[in-house]
């Protein structure tokens, strides 16, 4: 785990839309914040989503729905092509930053093109809680190098300078790991045609299914399972 005397509270979820996950989370920062739902103001980053097409981006929508419906004000947020003053205003008045899902080589360089993670550890360090969902669950370890082999696409991997991540959490999440269909196709014909760049991977792995999140709390980390 992180080091760092930050107080963090991070929610790292493979699908926010998994059964219980969304409920599990929300309920627990309400706690934390001792705020009631209507009070609270989240920022939901959008960003990862940006090369997929609008009309094909429903955990995003679906995320941001279950999120109204629990009262909480959601305003979506895009970092793409923002400063680092930019970032840090959005989060100035933020009690939640929610990095949604998508890919998460395209989300990374955004992130170091504006120098997210310096803002956001400024952030959890005034307490503001951090949820991610798949690719914003991704980036919080400090390399994401293995996700050349292990994502479901990785097409984007050689755009980035550094795999350097947020360096939150000493492990790589594995999202969806339940999930079949083309994303367990494409991840068991990777593990057909290249073991040895699989196997060559020492970082540990936590591989999620859609129903559980890796909750952090200081350097210490749970795995929660939702009904």
């Amino acid at each position: 785990m992180n080091n760092s005397p930050t107080p963090q509270h991070l929610y790292l979820a493979s699908s926010f839309r998994g059964p219980g996950v969304a409920k599990m989370i929300m309920t627990d920062i309400e706690k934390l914040l001792q705020k009631s739902p209507s009070d609270i103001k989240i920022s939901y980053i959008i960003t990862a989503g940006n090369l997929h097409p609008e009309g094909a981006r429903d955990w995003i929508v679906e995320g941001r729905e279950f999120l109204s419906r629990r009262g909480w004000q959601v305003f979506d947020y895009d970092i793409e092509d923002k400063t680092e003053s930019e970032v840090e205003q959005e989060f100035a008045d933020k009690d939640v930053i929610f990095v949604q899902g998508g890919n998460n080589f395209h989300l990374l360089k955004q992130m170091h093109n504006c120098h997210f993670a310096k803002i956001l550890r400024t952030a959890l360090s005034r307490g503001v809680p951090y949820i991610g969902e798949s690719a914003g669950s991704i980036v919080c370890a400090n390399d994401i190098s293995a996700q050349k082999f292990i994502s479901a696409d990785a097409s984007l991997a050689n755009e980035l300078e550094s795999y350097q991540g947020l360096g939150l959490v000493n492990f790589l999440i594995k999202p969806h790991w339940n999930r079949t269909g083309i994303k367990r196709a494409k991840f068991s014909k990777f593990l057909h045609d290249s073991p040895d760049d699989f196997f060559s991977i020492t970082q540990p792995i936590i591989c999620l299914n859609d129903n559980q999140l890796v909750y952090v709390e200081g350097d210490r980390f749970q795995i929660w399972v939702g009904k």
